[in-house]
């Protein structure tokens, strides 16, 4: 799973389970965010809705036991 970090002037920190990658922003979907999974369709780079909203609900989760 590929999520943005975070965001360094014109380059994106990806890091995935194992590695982290500085690709280029504009690769990225204009609404694209920290926080964010992306996946690669067709050589091209797309945020997953569905798994990030997932991600965010477990993280609320955890937060509120806290």
């Amino acid at each position: 799973m590929m999520i943005i970090d975070r965001f360094e002037s014109e380059y994106a920190i990806i890091e995935d389970n194992e590695n982290r990658l500085e690709i280029k922003r504009t690769l990225l979907p204009e609404n694209a965010k920290e926080g964010d999974v992306i996946v690669v369709k067709n050589k091209a780079f797309s945020v997953d809705e569905e798994e990030t909203e997932k991600r965010r609900k477990e993280i609320l989760k955890k937060l509120k036991k806290l």
